[in-house]
């Protein structure tokens, strides 16, 4: 019993896409240690852009896969596009919320100008001309 060419191409296919999250998943990268330093914050920057590279590439392949597949294969494409969406939207929040607090830091808290009204002395509020 011989298959033919499609059916070979397509079991070829779909095993490489069952096999592409295991891949995936077992290439981790190791620990970041920032602390505080500018250097760090640019490596971090550089494994976020990496990460977003990846994931967009893997997201374009996937979008190809899932318009030439039909059926229950094209399912499973979705699915694994649905995650690969879900997991760059997660890393940029993750990123821009560090970012916000980044911002919000000890370095840009500013003195007010003028202390607020209950903490002034009544007596200063009057004129010593009335």
């Amino acid at each position: 019993m011989t298959m033919n060419c499609g059916r070979l191409r397509t079991a070829i296919i779909a095993a490489a896409i069952a096999w592409i999250p295991a891949i995936a998943s077992s290439q981790t990268a190791p620990p970041i240690h920032d602390h505080g330093s500018k250097a760090g914050a640019a490596l971090r920057a550089d494994i976020i852009a990496a990460k977003l590279m990846s994931l967009d590439a893997r997201i374009a392949m996937l979008t190809a896969d899932m318009k030439m597949f039909v059926g229950e294969m094209k399912i499973q494409t979705m699915e694994m596009l649905i995650e690969a969406l879900v997991e760059r939207q997660t890393l940029m929040d993750g990123e821009m919320r560090r970012r916000h607090e980044e911002m919000r830091g000890p370095a840009n808290n500013r003195r007010p100008h003028a202390l607020p009204p209950g903490e002034l002395e009544p007596e200063t509020l009057c004129s010593p001309f009335i």
